[in-house]
């Protein structure tokens, strides 16, 4: 059953486009054919995902009467668009890029066209459709470009997450940006990838007891550390390979009572595969440790390191400790982001004409008329730019042999294209990675064509030739721009 997943202002809207007094000339404004396109403004590149997601919320439209009675009981008497969704089956068209095209800021990577009073309602659908998945998948796709194309990524993002279909959707996103496996359970179980997790600080703190009433060290005859108890002890539980936690009490202690549980027994010394450092100088500490284990006969071992790691962090790492193996991410993929998509919904057409706001700050002024999203592809099967312009150009980009149209039909009379799997999906972010000489520096321009019109359209939706000075009173300070109007 669908829930009202749109805001009051779409109600409100959608409600007076079916009224006789808010028509255009010739028809109701309700039944006017409107497109809107949707884009991000705050990635600098994300891998656009979610149309899984986007089809899950048209699909489940359905609005039960609990619900539709309270619409028609809002203060503004919503009853006419209560009415217009009690059995909507949306018959719209969209567009959409391919799920994991690499798309960057401000370019449309879908639009939606349809009857207005129903069409401007889908908004947040997009919204709650896109913003995730294109902020996790960019975050991914931003740590892998800086781990490397070898060191392993881990999502350990589960605990900051709120809930387990949040954190399964982080899962889901990441690994299609470029981790590898999961910490997660749940998501590892419903997506068919690795999961990953050896033991945490608490199991060495529960050996205290071994403190006071130790073993004793055969090599020695003296006490053992319980740390170093603790370690034999996991090692002994999990003779195929696992990783020793080394910063409970200190890191380099910890190293040294890891050699000491290691190579006490030819069956704990190749349980031992790696070693995790958590806190402190990661890459320092890590070094150390690297070296301190080869030196005791223990080579081969994966340096992990994790500790609230963000992209700038591990790519310092990765330049201080080129060994360091792998990174588990937690908080600054999920629960600690510096931007989100932003994903934005709006109109380009309405009646075949093209619209724009043209906003007081640039950054948010939209672009009217059908879209298109052109990327130009070399000889050599690379990308040479993208030029966003109107469909019905024929683009040229220089240094391009070919110039692919990137929004192709999506949905359209209740169906829609195939969803990839996962997998192809993230085969595809890294196929198409590969195809940027420098994505950071990727040439994106407006076309020609579709720049005159956003300057055209600006100067003429600003005219104003009513005679309003003869009306409104204006106060003594007003605004150049006004009175040049």
């Amino acid at each position: 059953m669908g829930t009202l997943n749109f805001d009051r202002y779409h109600a409100a809207m959608g409600d007076a486009s079916y009224k006789d007094v808010t028509r255009l000339h010739d028809k109701k404004l309700s039944d006017a054919q409107a497109t809107f396109y949707v884009t991000q403004r705050k990635l600098a590149f994300a891998p656009c995902l979610g149309h899984e997601r986007l089809i899950r919320l048209l699909i489940d439209s359905q609005i039960d009467r609990p619900r539709l009675r309270f619409l028609e009981q809002d203060r503004g008497g919503l009853q006419l668009f209560s009415k217009a969704i009690e059995d909507m089956q949306f018959v719209g068209t969209i567009r959409a890029v391919r799920p994991a095209t690499i798309v960057f800021a401000q370019q449309p990577f879908a639009d939606i066209t349809g009857a207005f009073g129903l069409t401007q309602a889908q908004e947040i659908k997009f919204q709650h459709a896109f913003d995730l998945p294109m902020t996790t998948a960019s975050l991914a796709l931003q740590f892998r470009m800086a781990a490397g194309e070898q060191r392993w990524l881990s999502d350990f993002s589960l605990r900051r997450n709120g809930d387990i279909e949040r954190a399964v959707d982080i899962a889901t996103y990441a690994f299609i940006g470029g981790f590898n496996d999961t910490s997660n359970m749940e998501a590892a179980h419903r997506l068919d990838i690795p999961a990953v997790g050896t033991e945490a600080h608490y199991w060495q703190q529960a050996y205290i007891e071994f403190m006071d009433d130790p073993e004793i060290e055969p090599r020695t005859s003296k006490p053992k550390h319980f740390e170093q108890v603790a370690f034999e002890r996991w090692l002994d539980a999990n003779p195929n390979g696992t990783t020793l936690l080394l910063d409970t009490i200190d890191v380099y202690m910890g190293a040294v009572h890891a050699v000491m549980a290691a190579t006490s027994t030819e069956a704990r010394r190749r349980a031992f595969k790696g070693f995790r450092v958590d806190s402190g100088d990661l890459a320092e500490l890590g070094a150390w440790c690297y070296r301190f284990f080869e030196a005791n006969g223990l080579r081969g071992l994966r340096p992990n390191l994790t500790g609230d790691l963000d992209v700038e962090k591990v790519r310092a790492i990765v330049k201080e400790f080129p060994e360091a193996a792998g990174f588990g991410i937690g908080t600054k993929l999920s629960s600690e982001v510096r931007s989100v998509a932003g994903v934005i919904f709006k109109q380009c057409m309405i009646e075949a004409l093209p619209t724009l706001k043209a906003s007081n700050s640039l950054d948010k002024t939209t672009l009217p008329g059908r879209l298109q999203l052109f990327r130009g592809i070399d000889v050599r099967g690379n990308y040479v730019a993208d030029v966003t312009g109107l469909d019905d150009e024929q683009i040229e980009i220089p240094g391009a042999v070919r110039v692919e149209r990137l929004l192709v039909p999506f949905w359209e009379n209740g169906q829609h294209a195939l969803i990839p799997s996962i997998e192809k999906q993230k085969a595809t972010v890294a196929e198409q990675r590969r195809r940027f000489a420098d994505i950071n520096t990727y040439p994106r321009s407006l076309s020609e064509r579709l720049r005159t019109l956003v300057e055209d359209l600006t100067a003429k939706m600003r005219a104003d030739n009513s005679g309003w000075q003869e009306v409104v009173k204006l106060p003594e300070s007003v605004p150049s721009e006004l009175v040049s109007k």
